[in-house]
């Protein structure tokens, strides 16, 4: 009887899926659309792209530019020549985005003010920005200090506005649309492994790299997990243990310490803030004096535990050329130790720089986002963020108790990957979801009603 109910139960929540796919199968043509003329129409798709978006945006397809956002990041990400069109395209799209917002600000209000945290960041990367006017990333400083700005503004004002509309389901369906993200890269791992993996093998599903799929899958997690705290109803069970196969299913594929770290420092601290934020509190700066131990015999712990091929000790041992830009990075910013030069600043030097980092064995940026900041917008510059970040996440701790948990999983991310100082970027999108999910004030999570409890004692009149 019970193994009926079992298979009745996992036959509905296939239904369920199907009827998704099935209700949303308009967005998903439409990307398809864009996928095909972006790889092989040239320059047609930055006609077309616009055209779709201001016939969506006059059918009040928000939900449906929303998601298409995403997308574009995604295949943004991508090292794929055929999808470079998306590198063009997303700064169209967040173009677009914005002037529907600035036009069509009536049906935004109330505004999110989430964007209102970081002005004085803002403020002061403007700033930086004056001090690079002499050299020639001046412009992509211009670009990536603006579009910086409308992340915050265009992403948690989208979420709030859709929530409104259209309820949790909204969320629902964007998890749904993730879910499907992650289960293509399963896919394209068997029928086009080139297209889904390095040439050293590690998996990168869609993504560009297997430690972005990581952060992309890490930060998905935890929009899944407050999801599932905010709203108990939303997903079945059946559901809930699809969508978390599927994330800690492609984390492990990427063999990505960053996300499988983070992954665990979340729920280790999400356990105890539960129980206790005094007791969460006692176990980070626990785990702060014990960083140094631990990192100096980090390597004979992952042995000892035979996970030493997953954790590849050997390019742990090398840092993954990391020691060498972080140590390259530190030495430049002694002469803009204070007040940086601006957004775009570390890929203009680590680019002037290429040849001799490559005899170093080191190819790509940073990889630290608090280094990477420093760089760019100097110790001030960095203050100042930090500040915006860290009230953000006190302000979250009023409304969820995982406000904290998520700020440590995301700040271990970071410090081995420069994604946070990126704005038109997957990672960027989910964090700022994320941030809008925790501090939002319109997005109310579900009372429990079995929870509140009855008097136990009635007065009773003598």
């Amino acid at each position: 009887m019970n193994l009926k109910k079992k298979t009745a139960g996992n036959k509905l929540n296939t239904i369920k899926v199907l009827q998704y796919y099935k209700e949303n199968i308009q967005i998903y043509m439409i990307f398809i659309v864009w996928l095909v003329t972006g790889m092989y129409g040239g320059p047609v798709i930055y006609v077309l792209l616009p055209i779709t978006m201001l016939l969506m945006k006059r059918k009040g397809m928000y939900e449906e530019l929303f998601l298409g956002f995403i997308f574009i990041l995604i295949l943004s990400d991508s090292l794929e020549d055929n999808l470079a069109f998306a590198k063009n395209a997303k700064n169209i799209y967040i173009s677009f985005l914005a002037v529907f917002l600035f036009l069509d600000m009536d049906s935004f209000q109330p505004l999110n003010k989430l964007y209102k945290i970081f002005i004085p960041f803002f403020i002061f990367s403007v700033f930086t920005m004056c001090f690079s006017l002499q050299d020639s990333f001046i412009f992509t400083s211009l670009q990536k200090t603006i579009s910086y700005f409308l992340v915050f503004l265009i992403i948690p004002n989208y979420i709030t506005k859709i929530y409104r509309e259209e309820g949790e389901q909204f969320f629902k369906r964007f998890i749904f649309f993730a879910f499907t993200t992650l289960f293509l890269g399963f896919i394209f791992k068997y029928i086009a492994h080139d297209i889904a993996s390095l040439e050293s093998g590690r998996y990168r599903g869609v993504m560009g790299n297997p430690n972005g799929l990581g952060i992309y899958s890490f930060l998905l997690f935890i929009i899944t997990f407050v999801l599932h705290d905010f709203f108990p109803d939303l997903f079945t069970k059946q559901e809930k243990i699809m969508i978390y196969i599927a994330i800690v299913y492609s984390i492990l594929l990427t063999n990505s310490r960053n996300a499988v770290l983070a992954l665990l420092i979340f729920y280790l601290f999400q356990r105890f803030f539960s129980l206790s934020p005094l007791l969460g509190f006692v176990l980070f700066l626990i785990t702060l004096f014990a960083v140094e131990i631990i990192s100096n015999n980090l390597t004979s712990i992952i042995l000892s535990l035979g996970l030493g091929d997953f954790f590849r000790v050997k390019t742990l041992q090398e840092g993954s050329g990391r020691y060498v830009a972080w140590g390259f990075a530190w030495r430049q910013i002694q002469h803009n130790f204070f007040i940086g030069k601006g957004f775009a600043y570390n890929e203009y030097y680590m680019r002037q720089n290429y040849g001799l980092l490559s005899k170093l064995k080191h190819q790509g940026g940073i990889h630290n986002s608090f280094l990477t900041f420093w760089m760019d917008q100097g110790l001030i510059g960095l203050l100042i963020f930090l500040r915006s970040f860290i009230l953000l996440f006190i302000k979250g701790a009023k409304k969820t108790k995982y406000a904290f948990p998520i700020m440590f999983g995301i700040s271990f991310t970071a410090m081995f990957e420069s994604w946070l100082v990126g704005s038109l970027s997957a990672f960027s999108f989910l964090a700022i979801f994320i941030y809008t999910l925790i501090s939002s004030e319109e997005i109310t999570p579900q009372i429990d009603l079995q929870t509140i409890k009855e008097p136990v004692k009635e007065i009773k009149i003598l």
